[in-house]
């Protein structure tokens, strides 16, 4: 649904300017201080979600694509919509403490690693 603008099996249940919204940095621009999500990349925050704004720095960072919004659970849970690529993932664990092992950047590389470079950024 959040990959189709709002729709799912031709119904509506969001308006698109309500998942534009949701998936569009609305962090100001003087607010630089984004250490509530270390490892994730050069992220800003939409309503409901975190969303790529950069691609990744470097090779520690969560591989993904600019434009693409996610969350993350407390057990290791995950989930992301990138509409550029138009993937949409889900990662169910039960793993808690959270981060103690790098299931999100494991599961987001596999999946980038499957498509070609020039997508992927």
């Amino acid at each position: 649904m959040l990959q189709n603008g709002g729709e799912l099996d031709g119904k509506r249940i969001l308006k698109a300017e309500t998942v534009r919204l949701m998936a569009t940095d609305a962090i100001p621009a003087e607010v630089t201080d984004t250490c509530w999500m270390p490892s994730k990349g050069q992220v800003g925050f939409g309503i409901d979600f975190a969303v790529r704004i950069r691609p990744p720095a470097n090779a520690q960072e969560a591989s993904g694509a600019v434009g693409e919004f996610f969350w993350d659970g407390a057990a290791d849970t995950l989930f992301w919509v990138d509409p550029k690529n138009k993937i949409t993932a889900v990662l169910f664990t039960q793993y808690r403490p959270f981060g103690k092992v790098p299931l999100h950047k494991a599961f987001r590389d596999a999946v980038y690693s499957a498509i070609p470079k020039a997508l992927a950024h």
